[in-house]
């Protein structure tokens, strides 16, 4: 009952721009060392001649949040607050993926990611925990090295719809859930309920069973949309996922 006193309580706006954590610069498809000529062409394409605009048929929360990256970016003290926070975030994201990441499989974090039993002595391709049964199996170094992000994206994404289950934590009832994109290092669940930042949830389908710590989720139209760094999969087939091996 509170939460729905909440909600109410709230105009659409105000609900669109609380819950909104999109980068300012991707919503007005724009780098970041853009100058202010290009923010504004670009806001204007996408208004007028994109139609983007509600008088024009465009969709009103999305012409809201377009509104609102504008006024962060056209104005030169809030973007370089804005830049600021960014670099923030993009850090602790940083700081704390590559720990998820290969703090607890390389011994910096003792245990399973995920349940926190003890690790086994050694770890293959396909050791899962004795415990929860998660996948321990390691992300590419490469892919720790450079871990995902808030803004650009380290590796290409290959937009993936598959139906998967999310468990939010051990012991945890699964969520049905949809893979949006996934990459070597990271995915991107669409579902129906919000995750925390920093929360490491197990995510299983028919493709692959993967652990991932969460960098942040957003509310998009009837669900949310959840950016993950991984931190372990094993994929169920040799072929069709990113590249082809040997059998």
């Amino acid at each position: 009952m509170l939460r729905m006193a909440e909600r109410t309580a709230l105009s659409p706006e105000s609900r669109l721009l609380k819950n909104n954590r999109r980068n300012y610069y991707r919503v007005l498809h724009v780098q970041p060392e853009a100058p202010a000529e290009i923010v504004t062409a670009s806001y204007r394409t996408l208004m007028s001649t994109l139609r983007q605009h509600p008088d024009l048929g465009g969709d009103p929360e999305q012409a809201l949040l377009i509104n609102e990256a504008y006024a962060q970016l056209k104005d030169p003290q809030k973007r370089r607050a804005y830049d600021l926070g960014l670099r923030q975030a993009r850090a602790t994201a940083r700081g704390y993926g590559r720990a998820q990441a290969t703090g607890a499989l390389d011994g910096a974090s003792p245990g399973c990611p995920f349940c926190r039993a003890e690790l086994p002595p050694a770890i293959d391709p396909a050791t899962r925990c004795r415990c929860c049964d998660s996948p321990l199996t390691p992300v590419a170094a490469a892919s720790r090295e450079r871990p995902e992000l808030f803004g650009r994206r380290r590796a290409p994404r290959t937009v993936k719809s598959d139906e998967v289950l999310v468990y939010p934590g051990w012991k945890s009832a699964p969520r049905r859930a949809q893979l949006h994109d996934l990459s070597l290092s990271g995915a991107s669940i669409l579902i129906d309920t919000p995750l925390q930042a920093g929360q490491v949830i197990r995510v299983a389908g028919p493709a692959l069973d993967m652990l991932a710590v969460v960098l942040a989720c957003r509310r998009v139209p009837r669900l949310y949309i959840a950016h993950t760094q991984l931190i372990s999969v094993i994929f169920h087939r040799n072929r069709g996922v990113f590249v082809s091996t040997q059998a």
